[in-house]
């Protein structure tokens, strides 16, 4: 059979994460810089941490600041932030998907979470340990090259030859479709996070879905 690789966002696919990242970023800039709520009025959804912890900082005229010990400090900020609040859930249909015995299907990581939070969120959760690598939003890169990276990771990780065409790059935003476009990937988008069906629409995705399940995922990969 031909191996099928599926590429997972985190925050509003796999997960509702219930705003523990946000606060826990918040919780960062507080302890760093003494100033509340400094990520409300940066937009998180569907971008990367790397540019997200930098527009922060623009927005509040931070200079020389070091992204590196950013992370270090926001997780811990997160593990606090986990103890704090036990809400955050797996999405409806994941587990089913993930536990799938199919030989062919293989499942990796492509989030524009830094690697730390990715790990952290998906451990809590219980689903860290489905994926053995990804690719993270740690650097300064646009979201299609994490893809990318995470995509040619894989195929030397599981000695696979994925087509492109039984690629797929399955996430909540308009910034998941626009990668599988740009690298010539089938997109699946599901309204089960930030963004709803009417506005997933007009990213012209290759499957639009309200919610995920393990039955519509093999109707897509067997096409």
């Amino acid at each position: 059979m031909k191996p099928v690789l599926l590429i997972w966002d985190i925050d509003g696919t796999l997960m509702n994460s219930k705003g523990i990242g946000r606060r826990a970023m918040n919780n960062t800039f507080k302890t760093l810089y003494n100033i509340d709520n400094g990520f409300d009025k940066v937009s998180m959804s569907g971008r990367l941490d790397y540019h997200i912890v930098k527009n922060a900082h623009m927005h509040h005229n931070i200079e020389g600041y070091d992204v590196d010990n950013f992370y270090n400090m926001y997780e811990e900020e997160l593990k606090k932030e986990i103890l704090k609040d036990n809400s955050a859930m797996v999405l409806p249909g994941i587990r089913d998907i993930l536990e799938s015995k199919k030989d062919n299907i293989f499942h990796i990581l492509g989030t524009g979470n830094c690697q730390v939070g990715a790990r952290l969120k998906l451990d809590y959760v219980g689903l860290d340990h489905y994926f053995t690598l990804g690719g993270f939003g740690d650097e300064d890169l646009d979201r299609w090259e994490i893809i990318n990276k995470a995509y040619n990771k894989a195929k030397t990780h599981f000695n696979k030859k994925f087509d492109s065409r039984d690629t797929y790059v399955i996430g909540d935003t308009p910034y998941d479709v626009e990668c599988a476009k740009k690298l010539g990937f089938k997109s699946i988008a599901v309204s089960t996070g930030s963004h709803s069906m009417d506005e997933l629409k007009e990213c012209d995705a290759d499957f639009l879905l309200n919610e995920l399940s393990l039955d519509t995922i093999i109707n897509i990969i067997n096409g």
